[in-house]
């Protein structure tokens, strides 16, 4: 797709006093890259440069505390609080304007304690001059806009909504003047503290996602986008609600979500307000094409998508759209969600991210070496691909009969599209690389290894699913989750899964949507496993709860007989789940014997991903490309 079919894209926009170079902006994410103090670190300023350099008109900051008390539980964001904050926003503002972006910065209030009749007046004074305040130091660091959050449940957004706000006086529900006092006051307050030569952004949820009993839908919001239009220059729409979780889900939408999700929301929105109405959602460059030419909005926002490929803009322009690196939407870059993981952020798919400073250029090699990497899986092509880059010699040696590994595996379920996209991904730009010479059908052996005499060896075995060694466990109605997902008739109408991590709950979840009756063992407590693998997890569990999946907890596989499962539980009791299928997913084993057989054969070699140790595509593309650095 040529740059002519980006169109809509690369056209300029008005935003008040600003011109925008073209549709798209950076959207706002805690990104947990600054100081202890919210001061901007150079890891920062260089990851807003990163951003910047995308080609995007906007990068947008994001998450910002105005008060002190958010900066506390929300750590190592700017702290616009802090009057020195300002000697580092000029850092970012200056690196976001060398690739000709406007920047911009997002201003929030978070307070999961207070409601709004828990506030006196005066203590409302005191947050609309806190963001005038961080608005002025914006000003003074350079910054062209700031953006007000009055969505997702937080603080500002909760004065609109009578399930929330039950105040009765000028602040409370009863008027549309009342519900919208307290976004007008912060907005005015704002506009008088920078001026009418900066951009006002407003955030907004076009539906709560909360239902009718508690939270606004569209025809709410329509409203509350309308009374305030005239006080910004820009209307950002996205949805959800912090306060429930699968709400959140449309905050900050997961592999499960439709893409482009609140585009419906700013469209309606935008049949409205005379002002130009951004959307945000999980979009793709060629799905912002579509809804910006379609007229559903005037702008579209995203952040994961610039973080798995800063270079998308670039690579349209360019006409190579099939060379964009798609995002997993593991959410590992954003923590999992806000508040969640004050950890730097870092991408599963793109491993420059974050380690700008350590990376500011990818070096040639020195020596140009001989590179043997055994596996063509995740880990095994991304190594491949960053050898090439630096010049040195990189064959694969597969023994399958094509590149993927497990990282085709992973993708084969319906509901996992974003791995199978970043599978054809990894594979296609192995083949286009001529760089790069690919061995399949090739079961390596030491001695295979040795007789290629490679100057550095790296390991990507993969590893392969776990099969119990219980009683029964090689009767025909025995089965591993991974060949399901290739092949769902293998599985019967009744099925018990072993295994309810994530692979497990989203087979569950698939055959469930497809009318199979499943119920889920886990060895120990769906919270604890929960807990152990965080968020994503979470989100697998709620939606299998929601399509019937059933779970026995604190139970393992003790033996499969015709009839199905027989479970035992810590008390030594057991229990026949009667079922069609028993489906396996129990985790993965690494082929220590080889890993060890192999990796004396050259001094200098590497063993990464899941044959070091079984885990996720985020630890394969992490350790190639380190692998690949230090060769």
């Amino acid at each position: 797709m040529s740059v002519n079919k980006y169109s809509a894209v690369f056209q300029p926009l008005k935003v008040g006093p600003l011109t925008i170079k073209n549709r798209m902006e950076v959207s706002p994410a805690e990104y947990h890259m600054c100081s202890d103090r919210g001061w901007a670190t150079r890891e920062f300023v260089e990851f807003a440069a990163t951003m910047a350099s995308s080609g995007a008109g906007i990068v947008t900051i994001g998450d910002s505390p105005v008060t002190q008390e958010y900066f506390d539980i929300c750590p190592y964001t700017l702290n616009m609080a802090d009057p020195l904050v300002t000697n580092s926003l000029t850092y970012v503002s200056d690196a976001i304007h060398r690739y000709d972006a406007v920047a911009s910065i997002e201003l929030n209030l978070r307070n999961e304690e207070r409601k709004p009749e828990d506030y006196t007046v005066e203590e409302l004074k005191d947050i609309i001059n806190a963001f005038a305040t961080a608005a002025l130091r914006a000003k003074q660091g350079g910054f062209d806009m700031v953006m007000v959050h009055a969505g997702h449940g937080h603080v500002v957004d909760q004065f609109f909504h009578p399930f929330f706000n039950k105040r009765t006086d000028q602040y409370g529900t009863d008027t549309i003047e009342n519900r919208c006092r307290f976004a007008k006051e912060v907005v005015m307050a704002v506009r008088e503290a920078i001026g009418k030569d900066m951009a006002i952004e407003m955030r907004m949820s076009g539906d709560e996602r909360l239902g009718a009993d508690k939270g606004m839908g569209i025809d709410a919001m329509v409203e509350f986008a309308k009374y305030m239009q005239d006080y910004i220059d820009l209307l950002h729409v996205s949805s959800g609600n912090l306060y429930d979780f699968r709400a959140g889900d449309y905050m900050i939408q997961g592999q499960y979500m439709p893409r482009a999700t609140n585009v419906d929301l700013a469209a309606e929105i935008k049949k409205h307000v005379n002002i130009p109405v951004v959307s945000v959602g999980k979009f793709t460059m060629p799905l912002a094409e579509k809804h910006i030419s379609a007229g559903d909005c005037d702008m579209v926002a995203m952040i994961r998508g610039f973080i798995s490929d800063p270079e998308c803009i670039k690579k349209c322009r360019e006409g190579r759209d099939e060379d964009i690196r798609p995002c997993l939407r593991c959410n590992g870059c954003t923590g999992g969600g806000p508040g969640i993981k004050p950890k730097p952020t870092h991408c599963g798919v793109n491993p420059l991210i974050g380690r700008e400073i350590e990376f500011p250029t990818i070096k040639p090699a020195e020596t140009p070496k001989k590179v043997a990497i055994v596996g063509g899986g995740a880990g095994g092509m991304e190594a491949a691909r960053w050898l090439a880059k630096r010049g040195h010699m990189p064959t694969i040696y597969e023994k399958g009969a094509a590149l993927g590994g497990n990282l085709v595996v992973a993708g084969m379920n319906e509901l996992k599209a974003d791995v199978k996209e970043y599978a054809e991904w990894s594979i296609a730009q192995v083949k286009k690389d001529s760089r790069i010479t690919v061995k399949l059908n090739t079961e390596m052996t030491p001695e295979l290894l040795a007789a290629e005499e490679p100057d550095a060896v790296i390991l990507a075995l993969g590893a392969s699913p776990i099969t119990p060694n219980v009683p029964g466990i090689d009767l025909p109605n025995v089965v591993q989750a991974v060949d399901v997902d290739e092949n769902m008739d293998l599985a019967g109408e009744r099925v018990v899964i072993i295994g309810a991590g994530l692979t497990g709950s989203e087979t569950a979840l698939s055959l469930a949507h497809h009318g199979r009756k499943v119920t889920a063992v886990v060895r120990r407590t769906k919270q604890a496993l929960m807990m152990e693998q965080g968020i994503n997890l979470l989100k697998a569990y709620i939606y299998t709860g929601d399509a019937g999946v059933e779970y026995v907890e604190n139970a393992s596989l003790a033996e499969v007989t015709p009839e199905g499962a027989v479970v035992a539980f810590k008390d030594g009791t057991t229990q026949l789940l009667p079922c069609d299928t028993v489906i396996l997913s129990v985790g993965l084993e690494k082929p220590e014997a080889a890993v060890d057989a192999m990796r004396t054969v050259c001094p200098e070699t590497y063993v990464i991903g899941d044959c070091k140790k079984p885990r996720v595509i985020n630890d394969a593309v992490r350790e190639a490309f380190f692998a690949a650095m230090n060769i």
